[in-house]
């Protein structure tokens, strides 16, 4: 276990995790956190790969982000990355943040998955055009309070990918069976990576850990592997 100096406290979901470790005093201490936020998507993983106290090294996902006016910026994410569908429900999520955990649930059921054109490469591959309603990129099993990637690990050295192409109906379908735990259905390819490129045809809104970026052309990705040492309060 880290000395008391070297771990930094930090009570809240995964947003407050982002902004503490992508802040211009971290210095890349351990972590203990006191889960208190609406999703706390991070701290479900954790509880089902540790005890309380107990520290775990798990990854880290490097964002090289690109907007459309200004500089390209790094910030380091924990849970989550996405474009198109998971963005716009998070986005609404928020206005929604009285509803608690179930504000996520609300906020998918009052949005319309809509097409979004995106070029991806994965571990260096060709990216050639696609139009999906949405990618999400996860190193937690968890998103938004509820199991979006079963397949996910937090310290696999890998990151998850469900690249989304549902209409409303199917989508709909897909986030019941995960608010009620079934699972049974999931409109939507599954891709691995150590690497990714994601570019989408016009300035749009980027989540990461539940954070909003307005207006941004392109992220790329990079698996830290183990770089975070965390524990649950």
């Amino acid at each position: 276990m880290p000395a008391n100096d070297d771990i930094l406290h930090i009570a809240g979901g995964d947003g407050a995790l982002f902004h503490a470790i992508n802040s211009p005093v971290y210095r890349g201490q351990a972590v203990i956190l006191s889960p208190r936020g609406r999703g706390n998507a991070l701290a479900r993983d954790l509880r089902r790969r540790s005890k309380p106290g107990e520290f775990a090294a798990i990854d880290m996902l490097e964002a090289h982000i690109r907007p459309a006016s200004g500089d390209e910026f790094v910030r380091l994410c924990a849970s989550s990355v996405a474009f198109g569908y998971p963005s716009r429900v998070t986005s609404k999520a928020e206005r929604l943040r009285l509803l608690r955990r179930l504000s996520y649930a609300a906020a998918g059921l009052l949005t319309v998955p809509r097409p979004v054109d995106l070029e991806i490469s994965y571990d260096g591959a060709p990216a050639p055009p696609r139009r999906l309603r949405g990618i999400l990129v996860n190193n937690t099993r968890h998103v938004g309070g509820f199991t979006a990637i079963r397949e996910a690990r937090i310290d696999d050295g890998l990151a998850d990918v469900l690249e989304l192409d549902a209409d409303y109906l199917s989508q709909t379908l897909h986030n019941l069976s995960e608010v009620t735990g079934l699972g049974l259905w999931r409109p939507a390819r599954h891709v691995q990576f150590r690497t990714a490129e994601i570019r989408v045809a016009e300035p749009s809104l980027l989540m990461l850990d539940g954070e909003l970026v307005e207006a941004v052309l392109a992220v790329s990705l990079t698996v830290r592997a183990q770089l975070l040492r965390i524990s649950l309060a």
